[in-house]
């Protein structure tokens, strides 16, 4: 009888320790069976009429954004504005009048004439979006400039054609 009871104790606690094995594998497998999203590989689109609290622009194709209008009037103001900018930015490598002859450009590829009519034809959205983003040779002025400085700069530019 008592072999009867230790056996019977045996397979009891056989059973219950693989039942409780069986339960704990569940729960350590669980995210592994789960959606998972590596960080950098998918960008969520917000929900429709969501609005942004914090943050800059959204980023855009470069076509999508050369078809902006710039919402600053071409005001002398804002071109005097922009002037300055072009001071601190633009001049090293455009030069002060835009023709490209800025006191870097010996050492490097030689940037556009701003005042040429081939980038005057351009869509304000499309400048805007180099001195954003940059290009293959210029860099990306988008960390150091508020989008409406870029506006400003952009109504500066309109007016070195003209001098």
């Amino acid at each position: 009888m008592r072999w009867l009871f230790v056996f019977s104790l045996l397979v009891l606690l056989t059973v219950g320790g693989v039942m409780g094995l069986l339960v704990g594998y569940r729960w350590m497998t669980s995210m592994q069976a789960d959606v998972k999203v590596v960080p950098g590989e998918m960008v969520l689109v917000p929900p429709a009429g969501a609005v942004p609290r914090e943050g800059g622009e959204l980023v855009v194709s470069r076509e999508a954004y050369a078809a902006r209008k710039n919402p600053l009037p071409r005001t002398p103001e804002s071109a005097k504005r922009g002037e300055k900018l072009y001071a601190i930015y633009c001049t090293p490598c455009h030069g002060a009048t835009g023709k490209g002859d800025g006191p870097v450009t010996p050492r490097f590829i030689p940037p556009p004439d701003l005042a040429s009519p081939q980038v005057q034809a351009r869509s304000d959205g499309h400048m805007s979006y180099y001195i954003g983003y940059g290009g293959a040779i210029m860099p990306a002025y988008g960390e150091a400039l508020s989008v409406t400085e870029r506006w400003d700069l952009v109504n500066y530019l309109r007016t070195l054609a003209r001098k």
